[in-house]
């Protein structure tokens, strides 16, 4: 009889732990991915100041689906990732994987990967994690993020990167895995306009990155 394997739970600490993670906050992978710019459009330009000062008057009060709406989605039509054929945007969608001892198995918020047929997913490449009210919850948007990536490492089975971020309040954090090398970078308080955009380069760079 095959024993199934026990499920880790989504907790950051717990899954740097038991996969033996080494957590590092400045790289040159991290630098290759977070220090690129693209020229954007006056209209863009407009969008990104007014959904910063948006979230910089509203965003506190919002919950987690009025975050989704009013600010993650027009933050994702900006980037413009979608690549038929290559690379597609997928929402709440589970990722699951046998990794080392334990089974490993998430519901992401938000994806980039690439694509079977008319919408399932495949190879995923980036995984974004949303928690608002971090300080009055017990979810763990990182272990979310983190699980999802080291389940898709094991999935795509390539040796390359996987690309992620977790968004606490008005913070993003930016996160690379790869191999046993855990990549974090600073907050990135998207309530301000520069940081916003600097955001919103960091996902256009993840096409660059996974078409190279």
């Amino acid at each position: 009889m095959i024993m199934k394997k026990p499920k880790i739970e989504c907790d950051s600490d717990l899954l740097i732990g038991a996969y033996q993670l080494e957590s590092v906050y400045k790289s040159p992978l991290l630098d290759n991915w977070l220090n690129a710019t693209y020229p954007l459009e006056d209209f863009q330009l407009k969008a990104i100041d007014r959904l910063s000062k948006n979230y910089e008057r509203e965003g506190d009060s919002w919950n987690e689906e009025e975050l989704k709406v009013r600010f993650i989605a027009l933050v994702i039509e900006i980037v413009n990732i979608d690549v038929e054929g290559k690379i597609k945007l997928f929402l709440e969608r589970n990722i699951s994987a046998e990794v080392g001892d334990y089974q490993i198995s998430v519901n992401v918020d938000l994806m980039f990967a690439g694509q079977i047929g008319r919408n399932t997913p495949s190879h995923p490449y980036f995984f974004l994690q949303e928690l608002k009210k971090g300080k009055k919850s017990t979810n763990d948007p990182e272990g979310q993020m983190l699980a999802a990536m080291i389940a898709s490492q094991q999935i795509n089975n390539d040796n390359k990167p996987i690309y992620g971020a977790y968004q606490v309040g008005r913070n993003w954090i930016f996160a690379i895995l790869h191999g046993k090398e855990y990549h974090v970078s600073r907050q990135f308080d998207v309530s301000k306009p520069e940081d916003l955009k600097a955001s919103i380069f960091n996902l256009k760079r993840i096409k660059d990155l996974v078409l190279a």
